[in-house]
């Protein structure tokens, strides 16, 4: 009846001991969830700052380009001018001669 005693203390006591643990995992399951919970939201706090670089990067190249274009503008203006004036300077050439 002795051994009985003894061996129910000792698993009282194991019992005792694995509820202890587990109470304790049950805290660190919860941060756990905490900790997944923010990163779910950095996650996609991340998501929304790369589309907004995106964005950001798209229109800087705009104004990269901006100046290129306009001073290829100002070329194809300025060959525009001359070949109209040499043009004219030969009709009127020809005009003058004729």
């Amino acid at each position: 009846m002795d051994e009985i005693n003894i061996l129910l203390a000792k698993h009282d006591q194991n019992i005792k001991s694995l509820q202890h643990q587990i109470n304790e995992l049950k805290g660190v399951q919860e941060e756990i969830k905490s900790i997944n919970e923010i990163l779910v939201t950095l996650t996609n706090e991340l998501k929304h700052t790369n589309e907004h670089l995106k964005r950001h990067e798209k229109k800087i190249e705009e104004f990269d380009h901006a100046p290129k274009n306009r001073l290829n503008q100002i070329i194809t203006a300025i060959i525009s001018a001359l070949a109209g004036g040499f043009i004219t300077a030969i009709i009127a050439s020809f005009i003058t001669y004729a």
